[in-house]
């Protein structure tokens, strides 16, 4: 499923959902709204399905969804949610921007495998790890099945953006960047983009009075995101 409101002809909103969401979450809601209202930018998301594909394949079709949209649009923001912050940040470090101008990541994920790792244990996820089988879990309220090539494909590939206290990425990165983090966020520790910001130039980072959801914060700061 996707959705695509074309507000505004010249400037467009890719929006990354989190991990085992979809695109109707509450954001996605809230944005669709906001940017019909004011045509300040067209907008665009999709299922990502996250746990079906590797991050090599979605950093893949991402490319080609961009290349796609900057041959129509002359800018484009691409804002990504917790585990979809985790992708557009390995998609900046890997891939072409083309017309991608900005990036606005909301309660973003550095390492979402060692997070993972953290809550379920080293030994539960030992043979998914290695790549011998699926792993299932409970989500937000539902059973997910992550494909057995998941965890080796982000080993193999380094797409940990922060790992044992270290930032791999950019000091100076080739887009704008615009975070905001919950302060009382439990799933993404706010430390982790605090780190973030001392290893890498922002434009903005908005520590917000909030949980991982930022179900309090989005509309109330989005002026200062955009």
């Amino acid at each position: 499923m996707y959705f695509y409101d074309v507000n505004n002809p010249e400037k467009l909103w890719i929006h990354l959902h989190g991990l085992a969401t979809n695109v109707l979450g509450g954001k996605i809601a809230f944005l669709r709204k906001y940017f019909r209202g004011n045509s300040l930018f067209s907008f665009f998301a999709m299922d990502m399905d996250y746990e079906k594909h590797t991050t090599t394949n979605t950093l893949d079709i991402l490319e080609i969804l961009i290349k796609g949209f900057s041959s129509k649009y002359k800018e484009i923001v691409l804002c990504g949610s917790s585990h979809g912050a985790y992708i557009t940040l390995n998609y900046i470090r890997r891939k072409p921007l083309l017309n991608v101008k900005k990036i606005i990541l909301l309660a973003p994920s550095y390492n979402t495998l060692d997070l993972m790792i953290k809550e379920f244990g080293k030994e539960k996820l030992k043979d998914w790890l290695e790549g011998k089988e699926e792993l299932t879990i409970i989500e937000e309220g539902r059973e997910v099945t992550f494909v057995k090539d998941w965890a080796t494909d982000i080993l193999a590939k380094d797409y940990e953006i922060i790992r044992e206290g270290k930032v791999y990425f950019p000091k100076e990165p080739p887009v704008e960047i615009v975070i905001m983090h919950g302060k009382r966020d439990e799933i993404v520790p706010i430390e982790l983009s605090e780190l973030f910001t001392k290893n890498v130039k922002v434009k903005r980072f908005l520590k917000v009075d909030d949980g991982h959801q930022l179900n309090e914060s989005l509309e109330r700061y989005i002026d200062k995101l955009l």
